[in-house]
């Protein structure tokens, strides 16, 4: 994609978040969905749109978004959250006997998640353990791909951090064996035989039973 295409602004915002004109995808003149999958293809984790949206982001002409759509000029922290979509990385399935719930995740460093799990009461539990884990091309599309499988309710807890209350969304009311199941079958059979996993002995005792 050539400079011309884009204003000033565009160029100047690029640069201040580390994105050259080379790093955007022109999809000026496609729907969204072929928008995102030829970016995706593409290998490019932005886009450039035409000016779509309400309020402030139609007023200010931005034209900047995420493959998903989400403008990056309006909130940038969409920049990190694609970023982490494409990024390698372990998915993981960690589960807490006191709270009873499981977690699906996905980061760079196991045993530090884990650790800072347990330190930060994540969910208001502090005896979070990784039960299985393997490391995938694209940690957060595939952690997605896979809470969105999980048969079992979703739900919500906070805990505080920093002195500040936050919320835990990634949980789920299910079995270790039902988690287990959901990300298995996001797995073609090519990744099922190379990839690298890892299962705790203690797998077991979270098969927690909900009607």
């Amino acid at each position: 994609m050539t400079a011309a295409l884009l204003s000033a602004d565009e160029v100047s915002f690029l640069s201040r978040h580390g994105y050259s004109e080379e790093d955007i995808y022109d999809g000026r003149y496609q729907s969204k969905e072929r928008r995102a999958a030829a970016a995706k293809e593409a290998g490019k984790h932005l886009v450039l749109a035409g000016v779509i949206g309400r309020g402030d982001c139609r007023t200010l002409g931005h034209r900047l978004r995420t493959r998903a759509g989400h403008c990056i000029q309006c909130k940038p922290i969409n920049i990190a959250f694609q970023r982490r979509e494409d990024e390698p990385g372990y998915v993981y399935i960690a589960g807490s006997l006191t709270g009873r719930v499981i977690k699906i995740g996905t980061t760079g460093n196991l045993s530090q998640r884990e650790n800072q799990m347990r330190a930060e009461g994540y969910g208001g539990s502090k005896d979070w353990i990784v039960l299985f884990s393997l490391h995938v091309d694209r940690g957060g599309e595939f952690e997605r791909a896979t809470s969105s499988r999980v048969r079992g309710k979703r739900v919500y807890r906070t805990y505080i951090k920093d002195g500040i209350e936050q919320g835990a969304v990634e949980l789920h009311q299910c079995s270790f064996s039902e988690a287990l199941r959901a990300m298995i079958e996001h797995l073609s059979e090519g990744e099922r035989k190379r990839l690298t996993v890892f299962r705790s002995s203690n797998a077991g005792q979270y098969e927690f039973q909900y009607e």
